[in-house]
């Protein structure tokens, strides 16, 4: 027996590059919670922006400097962070450059300790055309970023805008003041944190059933009892008052042990009047990477070697007698005397798609 589940699980070999905080000069908040990710945060982590002003003239909103990453050749891997100047408001852009790193004393400075933009790596030149945006790309791999992150970088955005009546004026990313004796050029923070790609993949669920080297009968030694049946497990028994534990496999057509998967066990502890009865399902399946779970569970334990239905003997698991699926698997069966015998059905999901 097989159903279809869309589940999602991780892809361990690919990673998407999320979340570029911007902070000010508060506390830093790196904690990362499922809830309030957001692929690009400024401020805070969860707050939903991936922008900080563009301060022209220590006073003027001309505009913004976002944050994003992208994937640079299309492999389904982002691998590069993305900085885009924009402006408003009539405002154009005359010059860009771009200073990021890991710690702010590699920032080119003067002897008074203000930046030198003339020094950073990424220079557009002399911007024509009135550009009103500008990116520049750089890989991860330049900025040293390895997954799983967060990795801590610093970022200078000046430029030189202009507006039509206006005289041009130099802006900078909008932060924290880079030397506070200094020019009122600003820095701002950013992380970055690698996240796994959550895949969806159909995962099936195969038929499994309890066995025991000792005391398990395939169905297919009842032939006399149950004619033209087609139907593989396990038949445990005869079981004296005790404490058994039986093996629980998984696809294992025609009781062939070595086309199944072990999936866990299934312990029994009869007194001789009552027994109970516990499903274990156990590990994860090494393709999917997802765990094993019970997803049914049909049930029968008696002196019968096999259970009856409609005057005849049966193993259709939906004939058992116990056939619903209890919270935590365990089942506790009374009025039971003598030697007892244990069919065990379950239906575990986490396989792969065939």
């Amino acid at each position: 027996m097989k159903k279809k589940i869309i589940s999602g699980i991780v892809a361990s070999t690919m990673f998407a590059f999320l979340f570029l905080t911007f902070t000010s000069c508060e506390k830093e908040d790196t904690s990362l919670s499922n809830e309030t990710l957001q692929r690009v945060d400024v401020g805070s982590i969860g707050s939903g922006s991936s922008c900080t002003p563009l301060i022209a003239g220590q006073s003027i909103n001309a505009g913004t400097v976002c944050f994003d990453d992208i994937d640079t050749n299309n492999d389904g891997v982002v691998d590069a962070l993305k900085v885009t100047y924009n402006t408003v408001d009539g405002w154009i852009l005359n010059d860009t450059h771009l200073w990021v790193g890991s710690t702010l004393t590699q920032l080119p400075t003067n002897n008074g300790g203000n930046p030198v933009p003339g020094q950073f790596p990424y220079k557009s030149g002399t911007l024509s055309g009135g550009l009103t945006t500008y990116s520049v790309t750089i890989p991860f791999t330049t900025l040293g970023f390895t997954c799983p992150g967060p990795g801590k970088y610093y970022v200078a955005a000046h430029a030189v805008v202009s507006k039509p009546g206006v005289s041009s004026q130099t802006g900078w990313g909008n932060g924290s003041r880079i030397n506070t004796k200094g020019s009122w050029a600003n820095y701002t923070t950013i992380y970055i944190t690698c996240d796994e790609v959550v895949n969806e993949v159909e995962v099936d669920c195969e038929t499994a059933f309890a066995y025991s080297s000792t005391y398990g009968s395939c169905f297919s030694n009842f032939s006399n009892l149950i004619p033209n049946s087609n139907r593989w497990g396990w038949s445990n028994g005869p079981l004296a008052p005790g404490n058994y534990t039986f093996d629980l496999y998984a696809g294992a057509g025609q009781c062939n042990l070595s086309n199944g998967t072990l999936v866990g066990n299934l312990t029994v502890n009869y007194n001789g009047s009552s027994a109970v009865v516990k499903y274990n399902v156990l590990g994860t399946n090494p393709v999917t990477n997802m765990p094993y779970t019970l997803d049914e569970a049909q049930l029968y334990v008696g002196n019968n070697v096999l259970p009856s239905f409609n005057g005849g003997y049966t193993v259709a698991p939906g004939q058992y007698p116990i056939n619903t699926l209890s919270p935590n698997g365990e089942y506790t069966i009374n009025n039971l005397s003598g030697n007892i015998y244990v069919v065990a059905h379950a239906v575990v999901c986490g396989f792969p798609k065939q």
